[in-house]
């Protein structure tokens, strides 16, 4: 799957940084959703999931030259 953050690029550069980011907070919370309900290895591979994915954001957003949270 292709995520915005991850096509930065194409995002008009008068929504940028916001709508990556809020975009990646609204992701981040979805897949946290009824986390507790998941064993132990389906919580480490969301979390997994999601810090690699927050790793490609903050890397695509610090080569189009923004500064992330």
């Amino acid at each position: 799957m292709t995520y915005i953050w991850n096509r930065a690029e194409r995002v008009p550069k008068d929504k940028m940084p916001h709508v990556v980011e809020e975009s990646f907070e609204q992701w981040t919370k979805e897949q946290y959703k009824d986390f507790n309900k998941l064993t132990e290895e389906e919580k480490n591979k969301v979390n997994f999931k999601v810090l690699k994915q927050m790793g490609k954001m903050a890397y695509n957003l610090r080569v189009l030259g923004y500064q992330n949270k």
